[in-house]
């Protein structure tokens, strides 16, 4: 898999970027948005969460806090759930290359989860603006928030080719995956600090697969920490067994898959 991915790493590239260009195309700004879009979102929270509404982080002072939790949060849950939710429709959307030219299956996937990158590389450089501008303390172990979105959005490709092997057999996959998502954002601490559940739920969002990953995000743009060994181990092992079992259920399913659609 990751053989394919490097040889046709060009295409793949070249598309993911005509996908950003081309999802804004016909508008006066076009790519500009791509820059407008994120920062309104940051903009607003930062004023609802400091003006309107100071909910504040236990252990964190600053009117601007809450802001930045939910931002540091939410923007990696767009691109991951991007990575999922397009990778699942990408056999479905690309039938035509896929019936008619011999490129592998996963380039498709993977071409979602570059643009969804490029994406959040944007979102998450202007979080970092805002940060700074409004006198947001800026850790050392912002350095160790690429990398986590990078297993991350890793992770998040593993899934959509999972779940678009899936969704090439059986469509409502797709439809039930768009519900599933949805609740699974709720059921992470994204919006809302861990710390306000009842202890036994505590317990159990740790067994989250996505925890990991926004819990290392929360700690390294809020905390001034780097994720430590489990951290980093729990975020591995979710990224491989992903990758494994797409690659394993793709394999399985190949043979059918370019007939089916």
């Amino acid at each position: 898999m990751i053989v394919n991915i490097w040889r046709y790493r060009a295409f793949i590239v070249r598309n993911a970027v005509s996908d950003l260009r081309d999802r804004y195309a016909g508008s006066a700004l076009g790519v500009v948005w791509h820059v407008v879009n994120p920062l309104a979102q940051i903009l607003i929270y930062t004023v609802v969460f400091s003006q309107l509404m100071t909910v504040r982080v236990p252990g964190l002072s600053g009117t601007a806090s809450f802001a930045l939790y939910v931002c540091a949060g939410l923007l990696p849950w767009v691109g991951f759930s991007e990575c999922v939710l397009r990778g699942a429709g990408a056999f479905v959307e690309n039938a035509n290359y896929l019936k008619k030219l011999p490129i592998p299956e996963q380039v498709f996937v993977a071409q979602t989860a570059v643009s969804a990158t490029l994406s959040l590389a944007i979102s998450m450089a202007l979080l970092l603006l805002v940060a700074l501008f409004t006198g947001a303390p800026v850790w050392p172990s912002w350095a160790a928030v690429p990398l986590i979105l990078a297993l991350f959005l890793t992770f998040g490709f593993g899934l959509g080719l999972f779940f678009g092997t899936l969704n090439a057999f059986i469509r409502d996959v797709g439809q039930m995956l768009v519900i599933g998502v949805q609740v699974w954002m709720w059921a992470t601490p994204i919006v809302y600090v861990v710390d306000i559940l009842p202890a036994p739920l505590r317990d159990l969002v740790r067994f989250n697969p996505v925890f990991p990953f926004v819990d290392a995000l929360h700690r390294a743009v809020l905390g001034g920490e780097w994720p430590g060994p489990a951290h980093w181990l729990t975020m591995i092992a979710w990224t491989l067994a992903a990758a494994a079992a797409s690659y394993g259920v793709l394999l399985r399913l190949r043979p059918e898959i370019r007939d089916v659609l």
